[in-house]
């Protein structure tokens, strides 16, 4: 069992030189100041935003009549997939058996694996725990592997799973959404549950999300006309990244007129901290939801400033190894003076990163000097988590109040 109030110790590379081992729960304790008291570069979760976030997406998913069971993978930290369950998610879900293990030792209960199980050694786990736990096909092969590995053992709850032509996973017409039922159905170890998709790799809202949430639903009616879902006590609908959940809601929340009740399920999982990039651009609060009111950004590294060789560049001490990059550079917002001064980082712009160097263009005039430190938003949450082993919560000032533990 995994001890989840482990102590931080010179593992964690923000925590202070001669603090000792600080068990989780003694950090707000300590007192800090991230800006004053703790190494660079930090990466920080503020509080405030967290709780924010955390009660927008309960309120919308209650008035809507819909469930969340956020993505576990983007935090991968027992301390914040508990305060989603706190805030009533109905369960995780998680992107692999090893995922979804480690989960049950969190303590959840009901686990979607939004992937196919086609590992043998993953087969064997889901045949010790069959209980809450879904996972999703999209072939008759893969129903047969999994027949074959569980070898009688289960039943495993699965889910036929829809894609989009020249997306990733899923079947491509529900023709095929189908076959691939009617090869769970003759399976020995399967029962097949409900009907999933991941409508989050198309870029921008349109026909191609709608129409794969109408083959959703499309199928589900007509598997449940076939009494496909016979004997259960609901009906698993699921979708819903972090962007497109406003038409999931659209398409798929309430109007079902189907024998056995239907449970909707939202899998948004960057919605706890947002971001200051694609889902800032694509997420529906405070877009296509505008009465909703936004989410609000929680997430921000701090890097000092350790040259600036030339008028217009100067170099942070954060880089690759520290910040995502894979969907768009850190923004600087903020600059923290040496004296303590706070202002915002007009004009500044990160354009490049080395593995543990930023660099920052900036206009000649400003008096951006070595030794301060620059507050960025960074952009897609789940690639930059998995790098930091730890990472202190704060309130608006900046005080530590708690920390978090990820487990990549």
């Amino acid at each position: 069992m995994i001890a989840f109030d482990e102590a931080l110790d010179q593992r964690d590379r923000w925590l202070p030189p001669g603090a000792g081992e600080v068990p989780l729960s003694g950090v707000a304790q300590r007192d800090w100041h991230a800006l004053t008291d703790l190494l660079f570069p930090v990466l920080v979760l503020k509080e405030p935003a967290l709780a924010h976030n955390l009660d927008l997406m309960a309120r919308f998913c209650r008035a809507n009549g819909v469930w969340l069971a956020p993505h576990g993978k983007t935090t991968m930290s027992p301390q914040l997939i508990a305060r989603q369950l706190d805030a009533g998610a109905w369960g995780v879900t998680a992107a692999s058996p090893a995922q979804a293990r480690l989960f049950r030792d969190f303590g959840v209960r009901r686990i979607v694996i939004g992937n196919q199980v086609v590992d043998p050694h993953g087969i064997e786990w889901l045949a010790g725990e069959p209980d809450g736990v879904w996972c999703l096909v999209d072939s008759e092969r893969a129903v047969e592997l999994m027949d074959e590995g569980l070898a009688g053992r289960g039943p495993v709850l699965v889910l036929v799973e829809m894609g989009l032509a020249g997306g990733r996973t899923g079947c491509r017409t529900p023709e095929e959404g189908r076959r691939v039922a009617a090869a769970v159905r003759g399976s020995r170890s399967l029962r097949l549950a409900g009907v999933e998709c991941f409508e989050g790799v198309v870029s921008e809202p349109g026909e191609r999300v709608d129409g794969v949430l109408r083959e959703v639903r499309g199928l589900t009616e007509s598997l449940a006309r076939e009494g496909a879902f016979d004997g259960l006590d609901e009906v698993l609908v699921t979708a819903g990244g972090s962007t497109f959940f406003d038409r999931v809601v659209h398409h798929l929340a309430g109007g079902w007129d189907l024998s056995t009740p239907v449970r909707v399920v939202l899998r948004s999982g960057c919605y706890l901290t947002h971001d200051h990039g694609s889902y800032e651009r694509l997420s529906p609060f405070g877009g296509r939801l505008p009465d909703w009111g936004p989410l609000r950004q929680a997430m921000e590294v701090w890097g000092l400033v350790h040259s600036r060789p030339e008028p217009d560049l100067a170099i942070l001490g954060f880089g690759k190894r520290d910040v995502s990059y894979d969907m768009g550079l850190p923004r600087p917002l903020t600059v923290r003076s040496r004296d303590g001064r706070m202002r915002p980082a007009t004009g500044m712009e990160v354009f490049r990163l080395n593995d543990q160097h930023a660099y920052l263009r900036l206009p000649a005039a400003d008096e951006l000097a070595v030794g301060d430190a620059v507050g960025c938003g960074l952009a897609h949450p789940c690639t930059v988590f998995d790098k930091w082993r730890s990472m202190p919560v704060v309130d608006e000032d900046y005080r530590v109040v708690s920390a978090v533990r990820t487990y990549f």
